[in-house]
């Protein structure tokens, strides 16, 4: 008898002890990076992770790589949610006016914000990955031999863009998935990038279509080595999920044509999986971009109707900002 109390007694001990773990509030485990905190301009919970170098691309210079999160995720709640990631270049540009150059950034933080409060899209992990002073080369996949330098050196710039691309796909997006609660299927990973930064998009999906299954290039500079981009899309297009190109009609003249030879290249690949528009009053600058961010972010991630993106709006482009002086050498002009 004494024997079958005590089991009773050790058995409620026991279910006393699992409730008492299912009301436990411990706090969630610390995030990595540092804490950018409550900058002037910047929405919700951004971290630091600064200088990141490259343990095998040799000559790619360390950057820093900022990384905002969505509303609620440090919450206890939702300590088990997973959440999709948009990978951006020029990342000093996409939330904070202090560090953009000459103050002026994407907002991709209230955007966001914006749209998963809506529910137009899904909360979503945002990864801003600053340039460095090599920005030409690392942007770009080929070299452009009409390009000069401006350094006394020989013509011709650029050319390093799969070194950058590959530290972004093997060593960057490995860490952000280790550190981070993503759903790291490409499905759930798009890349997204404006001027330079559009055409290195682009050579993302060519070069690791098995890692970004959503892309966007914005404005991107179809010139580049005499539209070498759009001649490589014409003879083989990468199969990519979504594809957005773009390019506001008061940019570099001939633009606009090079977009709908683009368009008419790759169209019969990607059907409705492809979104190309001539923005009204687009210019080639931050507040144009962020002005049509929600539209595109919507095209990346929303999970139903994302085809049915709204149609542009005829924009005034905006009495540039008093200049603040960049952070860094990499706040550069495009």
């Amino acid at each position: 008898m004494f024997g079958t109390l005590a089991t009773l007694l050790l058995a409620a001990f026991a279910a006393q002890d699992v409730v008492g773990s299912h009301n436990d509030k411990s706090p969630p485990p610390a995030l990595p990076g540092e804490a950018v905190g409550t900058a002037p301009g910047v929405t919700g919970e951004v971290r630091m992770h600064a200088a990141m170098q490259s343990a095998k691309q040799k000559g790619l210079l360390p950057r820093n790589v900022v990384v905002w999160l969505p509303p609620g995720y440090s919450s206890p709640l939702k300590a088990e949610q997973r959440y999709p990631v948009l990978y951006m270049h020029d990342g000093q540009n996409v939330f904070n006016p202090g560090t953009a150059f000459m103050g002026r950034e994407w907002h991709a933080d209230e955007v966001a914000t914006d749209l998963i409060r809506k529910g137009v899209i899904p909360p979503i992990i945002i990864v801003g990955v600053w340039n460095s002073p090599e920005r030409v080369a690392d942007y770009t996949p080929d070299v452009d031999v009409q390009e000069v330098r401006g350094d006394n050196k020989p013509q011709g710039r650029g050319g390093e863009g799969a070194r950058y691309l590959q530290w972004l796909a093997t060593e960057l997006k490995p860490f952000i998935d280790s550190h981070y609660r993503t759903r790291p299927g490409r499905e759930s990973t798009a890349i997204m990038g404006s001027s330079l930064g559009g055409i290195i998009s682009l050579a993302a999906a060519e070069q690791h279509a098995s890692t970004f299954g959503r892309v966007a290039a914005v404005s991107p500079s179809l010139w580049w080595n005499n539209g070498s981009v759009i001649n490589r899309w014409s003879a083989r297009a990468p199969a990519v999920d979504r594809l957005w190109v773009d390019m506001g009609d008061r940019e570099r003249a001939g633009l606009c044509d090079a977009l709908r030879r683009f368009e008419k290249a790759v169209q019969p690949a990607y059907g409705r999986n492809l979104h190309v528009e001539v923005i009204p009053g687009g210019t080639h600058d931050e507040p144009s971009w962020s002005a049509r961010l929600g539209r595109t972010l919507k095209f990346l991630f929303a999970e139903s109707d994302w085809q049915l993106v709204d149609p542009p709006e005829a924009r005034v482009p905006e009495a540039p900002k008093a200049p603040a002086p960049p952070a860094s050498p990499s706040a550069s002009p495009k």
